[in-house]
């Protein structure tokens, strides 16, 4: 009892913190360049040391068993992640290599880092002492809180109609993050899925259209793409749920 107690206690003061930090981060005299960017490495430096002085939660950086079995498991990701992001890469592939956006890159595998980190690498763990016996409601629930966050963060600069969206597709992309992760013991992996699905964000960033205004799109088109979305969270589900099912034979080892 007391270790689920803890694991609950832990779980909701991490969610709780995230948006907080990002917040108080934001009011930084940084340059809106770079201002993104800081936020995310404090964000990070800040639960390193959270992790390495309060939660101490052992995190799976990699492993190198098996890794053609760990590759495969990219597949789910790569088809429902990158594929619909093709003409985004072909656009990235077009752009100027400039400092700038070099700097961009950066920044879509440092948000990879922290958000990983943050719900695959601290969250997940604790959410599992929570649900011992339920490891599918475990992912879910870190799933959702993951897209949760990026409404509490995104919804005073953006439109709800961009947000809403966000929230379930985050959600969805959380799933497999997670299955990523439990299914490899490698947080790299789901790292560098993460950094790849923003490429958007990179493309977006580049060429100027990351502004509220640009962002915003038409309520009616805004419910479809979240009804979408959730159809697919629950779809992922369903996916996760087999990719996860040998997993307490693959931990034993």
């Amino acid at each position: 009892m007391s270790s689920t107690k803890r694991g609950w206690g832990a779980a909701i003061s991490i969610f709780i913190l995230v948006p907080i930090l990002f917040k108080l981060i934001a009011w930084l005299p940084v340059p809106t360049l770079y201002s993104g960017l800081v936020q995310d490495l404090l964000v990070l430096l800040v639960f390193l040391l959270l992790n390495h002085f309060w939660f101490k939660i052992s995190i799976q950086w990699w492993q190198s068993q098996s890794l053609v079995r760990q590759c495969l498991q990219l597949i789910p990701g790569i088809i429902i992640l990158l594929l619909p992001m093709t003409s985004n890469f072909i656009k990235l592939c077009h752009l100027a290599w400039t400092p700038t956006l070099i700097l961009y890159i950066g920044y879509a595998l440092v948000i990879g880092i922290t958000e990983e980190y943050i719900y695959r690498g601290m969250l997940l763990p604790l959410l599992r002492q929570c649900f011992p016996h339920r490891l599918i409601l475990a992912i879910c629930i870190d799933s959702l809180l993951f897209g949760l966050t990026h409404l509490l963060i995104n919804s005073s600069q953006l439109t709800l109609s961009y947000v809403i969206p966000q929230v379930f597709y985050a959600a969805a992309g959380g799933l497999i993050f997670c299955g990523l992760y439990l299914r490899t013991n490698n947080l790299v992996w789901p790292i560098f899925l993460h950094a790849l699905s923003d490429v958007s964000v990179v493309v977006s960033l580049a060429t100027h259209t990351h502004t509220a205004a640009k962002l915003s799109i038409p309520v009616a088109y805004a419910i479809g793409i979240s009804v979408l979305y959730l159809v697919l969270f629950i779809i992922i589900a369903f996916i996760v749920r087999w990719q996860v099912r040998p997993q307490k034979r693959l931990l034993s080892r």
